[in-house]
């Protein structure tokens, strides 16, 4: 997260790519509530989750065993976002490792 911190202090702006890349490595490194933190931190600066965000966050959660908030967060998605197979196959892989 410093990393993003030095960004929004140069010239450059945060995008959700760079966002995406860091929710990803957040959540790689079990570090879901962090990941979740930075998810919010984007919205509030405007900054609309896509596809990859949702979908790194359901890995996240998968990652440590949080399989309903998995399937809540896609349900939460598919309110605004149209889902693509990444999400799904995320999901059930998910599922299967339970």
């Amino acid at each position: 997260m410093q990393v993003l911190n030095k960004i929004e202090g140069s010239l450059v702006k945060p995008d959700v790519v760079m966002y995406n890349t860091i929710i990803d490595s957040l959540g790689k490194d079990k570090l879901v509530n962090d990941a979740f933190n930075l998810y919010s931190e984007m919205i509030v600066k405007g900054i609309s989750p896509d596809v990859i965000t949702y979908t790194t966050l359901v890995n996240s959660l998968c990652i440590v065993g949080h399989l309903k908030e998995a399937i809540a967060l896609l349900n939460e998605m598919l309110k605004s976002i149209i889902p693509n197979v990444c999400i799904f196959s995320t999901l059930i892989d998910g599922l299967c490792k339970e």
